[in-house]
């Protein structure tokens, strides 16, 4: 609504129902109190750090959206509760450090966006309604935050953060509360000091369409990454322990994916093979990283027509034990734009490295001339 002119009078900003205001004209904003009726009111990116426009916020009893991203606010009003229609509320980018507990009397709440540093009300399961939750940061001391995610089995969406490491008793009760969530759609974990997911069960994998585990190491490929089960699964971002041959076989069927980061601990297993990207495998995929594998990967005729982007960490000697040379098959990708590659020596000459490099960009040479 917002313009440079002279703010609208009263009487014509009564029965206004959606308020969008950009960032030149936050001075112009008419008192909150005179929108009676608004429904909508979209603040991001306003400077509002004197606090002057938040003050009859509490007034807007029929708001169902407020925006207040990057806004340089450092609370919200501890009367927020009052606003019992309310259903989006984002509050990220700012400089708050815990929300109000009133905040959990906003029961009609369907999405709610934070960031890791805000500390939220112990009584968060009290948002049934939730259905959209991120990103929210977990701590040594967040026990309690954990069992209350249980009680939030309208979520859809949902992102954890946490920089701190955990115990097995958070490992265990993550794992409780995310085989509470029936419905979720798309989850992102990121751990910096690592956590273990093992015995965690997606109920409903069709629904699943987005996954990031990032920091949380699964023991192996769980039962449910099944190509009959997981169809519209398009991003996926893995840690496991042990990764097979078929278990890339099992990747490469599933049809909606067009992005996998999948990192693998083979090494501290001692396990050191081939993979083969076959013919047919991954026939939506468009980026993929491949990371802490101890053997060689090497991509045949026919693989993942449409990749663009490739990343690989390779250890130079036993990919050339492995497979005989460094001949990854990088000729056999059509549509490759982007190739990146970390070779570690390990243990390797002077001379394999260069080896290795060589073979790596007269592949990518070669295929960029046919092209």
């Amino acid at each position: 609504m917002a313009g440079h002119g002279k703010p609208v009078p009263t009487m014509e900003i009564e029965y206004v129902r959606s308020v969008v205001v950009f960032p030149p004209a936050v001075d112009q904003i008419p008192t909150l109190q005179n929108f009676r009726v608004l429904r909508v009111l979209d603040l991001r990116d306003c400077d509002l750090s004197q606090g002057n426009s938040l003050r009859y916020l509490v007034h807007l009893l029929h708001l169902r959206y407020l925006g207040l991203r990057r806004t340089c606010i450092y609370q919200l009003p501890e009367e927020i509760g009052n606003l019992q229609f309310l259903q989006i509320l984002e509050v990220a980018g700012n400089r708050i450090t815990s929300l109000p507990l009133t905040i959990v009397q906003l029961t009609n709440l369907m999405c709610l966006r934070i960031d890791e540093e805000m500390k939220v009300p112990k009584w968060l399961g009290s948002l049934t309604a939730l259905e959209d939750l991120s990103s929210l940061g977990i701590r040594n001391d967040s026990r309690d935050i954990i069992e209350e995610l249980g009680h939030l089995t309208e979520l859809k969406v949902l992102e954890i953060i946490s920089f701190t490491k955990w115990n097995d008793g958070l490992d265990q009760s993550l794992i409780e509360c995310l085989n509470k969530l029936h419905k979720i759609q798309s989850l992102q974990i990121i751990h910096s000091c690592g956590c273990n997911l093992d015995g965690w069960v997606v109920i409903n994998p069709r629904l699943l369409h987005r996954l990031v585990l990032r920091g949380c190491w699964l023991s192996t490929l769980p039962a449910w990454v099944n190509p009959l089960l997981l169809l519209n699964l398009s991003f996926f971002d893995i840690r496991a322990r042990r990764v097979q041959q078929e278990d890339l076989e099992i990747l490469g069927r599933l049809p909606a994916l067009w992005y996998l980061d999948l990192t693998v601990d083979h090494e501290d297993l001692g396990i050191h093979g081939r993979f083969a990207v076959g013919d047919c495998s991954f026939p939506c995929l468009e980026r993929y990283t491949f990371r802490g594998f101890s053997g060689s990967v090497v991509f045949q005729q026919g693989a993942m027509p449409r990749l663009t982007e490739l990343q690989l960490q390779l250890l130079v000697r036993q990919t050339r034990e492995i497979n005989g040379g460094f001949d990854l098959g990088l000729g056999n990708l059509p549509s490759l734009q982007d190739v990146r590659i970390w070779f570690r020596s390990g243990g390797a000459s002077t001379e394999e490295v260069k080896e290795a490099k060589a073979t790596a960009m007269q592949a990518i040479r070669v295929r960029e001339y046919f092209l």
